[in-house]
């Protein structure tokens, strides 16, 4: 068998080390195949990976965080090598390394994240086995980030053909966003030494003391611990302008002085005074009013309608639940409990579900409301008239219930425009939608009522009544007599049907009826054949 589809057969069991367990002895059990399979492959990169996998499983006395590691970063190489059917990497598969390098960093860095989630809630004996985890998982993430920085100095020294330049071309247009995030993820050791280098310039430059403390702020916001970027307060206390309660911390509260946010212990505060001398005290310099007001309020209130939520309430949504997180990862068990956690994630459980189905719906909206606005412009642009609206804008007042200019418009072209029927109750078809947008039943309840009003004449017809052939009339199917009641429109207002042995009543109730015109007659086939007429209380026949 094919030495590649032998390594593949055994992919699925080998992936099972980036679980393996510090201080624990790692075996599967196609190892003794893979030993085979080393020795018998050609020299070639797929060999080199091999045997730093399999170095593992000498490690009797159970594996270190970096045999792990190493026998991990050698899967993920042999995996790649192996999705590019080769036994050594060439400029294409040491560009997909990297991509399947930075999948495994973000599949890891969650797996770091729910761990720390779950170790807030774990028994002691649990929480020691999560830590290990999370530990290797970190070791891990650096790892992979080492072969990243070091493939792509690889691929920068690798003279490239045309066809290659094409390639990189896509892969950079493709891959745009990842380079700018790759950007912003240097290392906080070399951000803060090049800080630190710009301090020592101002100090030995002589500038004044607010543009040291400037870049001493900045040193501190990088080794921050949430995405708010929380610093420490030095002063011993601080007098604030407004101070708001943390409805999930209990124990803490905000605090406004100016334009400042700070964060800290309710049982710190007297009156307006914070008492620092803790250094309990946190400023949070990068958050916004909606983050202080998901800190402070219980949107899913009554008292509170809530519609869509923007790009920056998005954003403070993730804020809020990264500094609420990390405080409960910091404080549980000293100022919060584990029943304060749980009430939390409860609490953004239904918050997060309550802000996806505004989503939906708003998009729900969105798409009903475009033919509508396509429509509208389309009818305007026909009959030569005049908007400074754009789609996107119609779209927004549709769904708004802005529509008043619109119907208003569309009345302008009724009146002064169509003549025509069938175009007429089109562009009042067109003015309906936008009145009732909200009501999306509304033409499904049209549409009932004369499904309603079309069953009732097929499934209820009006009695057939055989009639007898002493009638001077030709007898063609089923004919009956009837009495009309009509206005002046000529519409009939009343109606009654007779059978030949109710003659007698059918002539009374035609003398005795009001009605502007009177008419007694019988239906054949469906068809009215008159045989007496009254007009204006006057008989004219009998």
């Amino acid at each position: 068998m094919d030495d590649l589809k032998l390594l593949r057969d055994a992919m699925p069991e080998m992936a099972s080390i980036i679980n393996a367990e510090e201080g624990r002895v790692f075996s599967i059990s196609n190892a003794d195949t893979l030993l085979i399979l080393q020795r018998r492959i050609k020299d070639s990169d797929m060999k080199r990976q091999l045997g730093i996998y399999n170095a593992i499983f000498a490690k009797q006395h159970g594996a270190l965080i970096t045999d792990i590691t190493d026998s991990a970063i050698a899967f993920v190489k042999i995996g790649v090598l192996l999705s590019e059917n080769t036994f050594d990497f060439d400029p294409i598969s040491l560009r997909s390394l990297i991509k399947e390098c930075h999948v495994y960093i973000d599949k890891t860095t969650n797996i770091v994240r729910l761990s720390k989630t779950n170790v807030l809630t774990a028994d002691d004996y649990q929480k020691e086995k999560i830590e290990g985890t999370i530990r290797k998982n970190k070791c891990l993430i650096e790892a992979l980030q080492a072969v990243i920085d070091e493939t792509e100095k690889k691929i920068e020294r690798i003279p490239k053909s045309i066809d290659e330049e094409e390639e990189a071309e896509e892969a950079v247009s493709s891959e745009s966003s990842e380079e700018v995030s790759q950007i912003e993820k240097h290392t906080i050791h070399d951000r803060m030494a090049d800080i630190s280098d710009g301090i020592f310039k101002l100090i030995s430059s002589g500038k004044n003391k607010k543009q040291i403390e400037e870049k001493l702020r900045d040193v501190e916001k990088e080794s921050a611990e949430t995405m708010c970027a929380e610093i420490p307060f030095y002063e011993d206390k601080l007098t604030a302008t407004e101070i708001i309660d943390c409805k999930d911390l209990e124990c803490f509260c905000l605090l406004k002085r100016k334009d400042n946010v700070y964060f800290g212990l309710r049982k710190n505060l007297s009156g307006s005074i914070y008492n620092n001398k803790d250094q309990s005290l946190m400023e949070l310099t990068k958050i916004t009013e909606d983050f202080i007001q998901f800190m402070s309020v219980d949107l899913l209130s009554d008292e509170y309608v809530l519609r869509p939520f923007t790009k920056s309430e998005k954003e403070s949504l993730r804020l809020y639940f990264n500094f609420v997180s990390g405080c409960f990862e910091k404080y549980i068990g000293v100022s919060l409990t584990v029943a304060e956690y749980l009430e939390f994630k409860r609490y953004y459980n239904r918050l997060v579900c309550k802000a996806l189905h505004l989503e939906d719906e708003e998009h729900k909206a969105y798409y009903r409301a475009l033919p509508i606005a396509e429509l509208y412009m389309a009818v305007m642009d026909s009959y030569n008239m005049v908007y400074s609206e754009n789609k996107g804008e119609i779209i927004a007042d549709i769904i708004g219930d802005k529509v008043l200019a619109y119907t208003d418009n569309l009345g302008l072209i009724m009146k002064h425009h169509i003549v025509d029927d069938s175009a007429r109750e089109e562009i009042q078809i067109l003015t309906e939608r936008f009145i009732y947008f909200r009501d999306e039943s509304h033409f499904e309840k049209k549409e009932s009522e004369g499904n309603t009003k079309d069953i009732q004449v097929v499934t209820n017809p009006i009695p057939q009544i055989p009639m007898f052939p002493n009638l001077m009339i030709p007898q063609i199917g089923n004919v009956y007599f009837t009495l009309q009641c009509l206005n002046k429109n000529m519409e009939v207002v009343d109606e009654a049907y007779f059978s030949t042995g109710n003659m007698p009543q059918a002539m009374e109730d035609y003398k005795n009826k009001e009605a502007y015109l009177k008419r007694f007659g019988l239906v054949q086939d469906g068809r009215f054949v008159p045989l007496l007429t009254t007009e204006g209380g006057c008989k004219n026949e009998e």
